[in-house]
């Protein structure tokens, strides 16, 4: 039975401005820990467990990041650079989906090549370092057809999917089985990188959901999937399997599923925090009320706060085209491990391309190819900006996690209000971190003056900072106290923590300020020989030192030597310069640098990446950023562009002697349905059309005709013939235009392959007479060729920046869809190296659909006139050479 709780009017109006920032946690009581019975833990000393608070191994707390990846969504020759930027970025378990639709699209056809090799993905990522979660469906959603269901699946009339029909059931075996055989001796228990298994997705049977879900772990243990932990989506219900399978969720604040049109998106459950991981009124049996203190319920919570889809970045649905801003990601990040997330599992992390059927493409609600997500590393491995605010909490969460796992989630009640400030701490052992959001997205806040927390704990009451200050709007951030940095005991900052360095004896801790306050340390004197403090002011007393009046920057330091000899360092950098932080490990010896570009590394080394010929890398070594520079010969590439017109590859042709029609045979053999097809043509005659013996009815458009012909086209052999009813037919010119439910595009154009009625006599080719000039108005329609340049061999990619407006774009290679957009207002970016062996010597054609009306029902941000939009234009094409720096340490 749900416990209610109910927060009254009367007391939210009692508390003063200062009790809102008053949290007491001197009486609470942590909940207790108990270990999960899941599979087997895996090596001696490398065990994995899940209690119901947080994850450890060998013993130690974790708190691990996670970030999906989908395989089948990308070329493999590229699988391992993205697992690179990735664990560079600090990911550390990679979760990825086993599309059932994608391996085994006609039944009895399955396939585990090339990108859907999953066996050789598992490998990439146990030799980058990187643990897999993997989620095996068999329903996955991944805004794919059916959620990735096959259609002979959905299509059987003899059972119910995603039931327990025990005839279901036996065709999940068999495709569970399939994974099984794939990856096979992968698994952690061996020495493997996968160390959990996903069952099912978003499944919300009411009734069903403990049953069915149980079915599939039995069936999948049967099978041989014996790993440290079982998960499942925990979407909107409190019914799980206990003790038997973890409920991970998801939170996402762009959201295009749930809104539709022009309007913004309203304001969530998520933007808050708060301890309910489901809705606004769901899973209130997990919380408990100490005097001001919303906490767990100890007695209730029998799993821990994983998450599996945070949404750092957003998928592109037509009628909602947002653009994420970079503070969404580390607003999002920041509350969740506020409100006591211990695992940060992101969706998406690596955006991808929808792989082509023989059927038919395989999107449900996006575009046909298009799968960038916004995510931190995009479609063709450029790094979105949302990176830079999630790479700075990933390294936070690698290396304060052990500390920050064990420590429950306290919520002040004057949350429940959402017009105050909103703050949280988590403690566990007298030590924690403050969190703190006065940010909405899209939404105005307004400034909190006066601020200044005050925390009572069973010793001490920490206020904090030291005088009082104002949170400005769009604020949002985490403070340590009572931390243990090295051996100095930290009792607060007001900067935010991101990494640690090891070097020797020394530990170095980065810190950034950021939001307009002012940062402070307060640190203990204990063990403390000397302090030395550059840019900044140190004030000592009998119980410690306080430092003020920082001017953060690369040499904005503490350094403090201990009795024992040993140091520790605090840098503190401005926002920017931890933007451009990057931590990593070589051969056992940490690293931290500072750089503009992106970052790689493997055993041999860092790799930059960027646009530019030149780069820059600062390596933090001894207290000091040491700078190095690196030119490389600029690439001039440009790329071609011709629009076409519409019959702009047909010739005029005429009847020879006394014919009278002209006609062409053409072909179709395809598994793939017609899914639009036209017929364009002019001439001064009036002909008539026919296809396959029926007359086509047309439409004049400007000075040409048109005719939708889906509906006639057949798979196999068909006839398009013109008719001359005048005694001198006069010449004609045309084409037809069939798109497929697979992406290809086949265009059939007059020339001097048409004939008479006899099929022997051919036309006449009358020259020197031109095409329409443009599409008419009513097709709101540009097609363009491009002649592209040669990607750069080797590892540097080379990709075009598209500069369109429309509603849409298709990219075609040799009549193949290759790339898609819904514009959005930013530059479509597609990679000519993934299309190496052919764009060489082919042009690729740009087909672009404008807007049917600029009132269109469609949500655009400002910068975007939908007027504009309506006639769709190419504006630009500028073509960036990538460039790859390598820098020993």
């Amino acid at each position: 039975m749900k416990k209610a709780i109910v927060f009254t009017a009367l007391a939210f109006s009692a508390a003063t401005l200062s009790a809102q920032y008053n949290i007491n946690l001197s009486r609470v009581t942590p909940p207790s820990i108990e270990y999960l019975k899941m599979g087997n833990t895996g090596p001696k000393g490398k065990e994995i467990r899940v209690n119901n608070l947080y994850m450890d191994e060998g013993g130690i707390p974790q708190l691990p990041v996670m970030g999906e990846f989908h395989y089948s969504r990308m070329h493999p020759n590229y699988w391992k650079d993205a697992l690179l930027k990735m664990k560079a970025s600090g990911i550390n378990i990679v979760a990825t989906y086993c599309l059932w639709s994608l391996h085994e699209e006609m039944e009895g056809e399955l396939s585990w090549q090339e990108h859907l090799n999953l066996r050789r993905f598992i490998q990439l990522c146990k030799e980058v370092g990187l643990k897999v979660h993997l989620r095996i469906g068999p329903y996955c959603n991944a805004e794919i057809k059916n959620g990735g269901l096959p259609d002979w699946i959905i299509g059987n009339p003899n059972f119910r999917t995603r039931s327990n029909d025990p005839l279901y059931l036996n065709y999940v075996r068999h495709w569970y089985e399939a994974i099984y055989k794939q990856v096979k001796g992968l698994l952690y228990k061996d020495g493997g990188p996968i160390m959990a298994i996903q069952l099912e997705n978003e499944y919300v049977s009411q009734g069903m959901i403990i049953s069915h879900l149980m079915n599939l772990k039995k069936m999948a243990v049967e099978i041989g999937f014996d790993v440290p932990l079982y998960s499942m989506t925990h979407w909107m219900d409190s019914e799980y399997p206990k003790g038997e399978i973890v409920p991970y969720a998801g939170f996402y604040i762009e959201a295009p599923w749930v809104t539709s049109g022009k309007e913004e998106m309203p304001t969530s459950n998520f933007e808050f925090f708060t301890y309910n991981r489901l809705s606004d009124n769901i899973g209130t049996d997990i919380i408990k009320i100490e005097g001001d203190v919303e906490s767990l319920n100890g007695e209730n919570n029998d799993s821990p706060f994983f998450t599996c889809e945070i949404g750092v970045g957003s998928t592109t649905f037509r009628h909602r085209r947002a653009v994420v801003p970079e503070e969404l990601a580390g607003e999002m990040i920041n509350l969740r491990l506020g409100c006591g997330a211990n695992l940060m599992g992101y969706y998406m992390y690596v955006g991808g391309s929808n792989p082509v059927g023989e059927k038919r493409t395989f999107q449900s609600s996006g575009p046909r190819i298009n799968y960038d997500y916004q995510a931190p590393i995009r479609e063709f491995g450029t790094l979105g900006t949302v990176m830079q605010e999630t790479k700075k909490y990933n390294y936070f969460m690698n290396d304060f996690g052990t500390a920050l796992a064990p420590a429950a989630a306290y919520l002040p009640t004057s949350n429940q209000n959402r017009n105050n400030l909103q703050w949280a701490v988590r403690l566990h052992n007298n030590s924690g971190y403050l969190f703190c959001s006065n940010y909405l997205y899209r939404n105005s806040k307004k400034d909190y003056k006066n601020v200044q927390f005050k925390v009572k704990l069973k010793d001490e009451t920490l206020r904090i900072p030291n005088h009082k200050i104002t949170v400005k709007d769009g604020t949002y951030f985490l403070w340590p106290f009572n931390q243990n940095m090295g051996g100095v005991q930290l009792k607060y900052a007001t900067v935010q923590p991101i990494c640690s360095l090891k070097e020797g004896n020394t530990r170095t801790f980065f810190f950034f300020e950021d939001d307009q306050i002012g940062g402070e340390y307060l640190l203990e004197n204990k063990n403390i020989q000397d302090i030395k403090v550059n840019n900044g002011v140190c004030k000592a007393d009998k119980n410690g030192y306080f430092i003020n009046q920082l001017v953060p920057g690369t040499d904005c330091s503490i350094e403090i030597t201990q009795k024992d000899g040993a140091k520790v360092r605090l840098v503190t950098l401005t926002e920017e310069e931890s933007d451009q932080l990057w931590k990593g490990t070589i051969r056992g010896k940490e690293f931290v640098a500072l750089t503009a570009s992106s970052l790689i590394y493997d055993e041999e080394g860092i790799t930059l990446i960027d646009n530019n010929p030149n780069a820059e890398i600062q390596m933090y070594r001894n207290g000091r950023f040491m700078q190095k520079l690196f030119r490389h010969p600029a690439h001039d590439l440009q790329a071609s562009i011709r629009p076409l017109r519409p019959m702009g590859y047909g010739q005029w042709i005429r009847p020879a002697g006394e014919e009278k029609e002209v006609k062409r045979n053409f072909a179709i053999h395809s598994f793939a349905g017609v899914e639009q097809a036209w017929i364009r043509y002019a001439s001064e005659s009036n002909p008539i059309c026919l296809l396959n013996g029926k007359e086509v009815s047309s439409t004049t458009l400007g000075d040409y005709r048109r005719a939708d012909v889906c509906k006639l086209i057949q798979n196999g052999e068909n006839t398009i013939t013109f008719r001359f009813p005048d005694s001198t037919p006069q010449p004609i010119v045309a084409e037809i235009e069939i798109l497929m439910t697979n992406g290809q595009r086949f265009v059939w154009h007059t020339d001097g392959t048409w004939t008479g009625a006899s099929d022997k006599q051919p036309v006449i080719v009358v020259k020197h007479k031109e095409t329409p000039h443009s599409f008419a108005p009513e097709e709101h329609l540009a097609l363009y060729e491009v002649n592209a340049p040669a990607p750069t061999a080797g590892e540097e990619e080379t990709r075009m920046y598209i500069n369109y407006k429309g509603d849409k774009a298709n990219a075609y290679l040799n009549g193949n869809l290759v790339a898609d957009s819904f514009y959005d207002g930013t530059d479509w970016i597609l990679s000519l190296s993934r299309l190496k062996g052919t764009i060489e010597t082919n042009p690729l054609v740009l087909r672009i659909d404008g807007l049917k009306s600029a009132d269109a029902n469609i949500y655009f941000e400002k910068n975007v006139n939908p007027e504009k939009c309506v006639t769709p234009t190419l504006d630009a094409i500028k073509v960036k050479q990538e460039y790859r720096f390598r820098c020993n340490r």
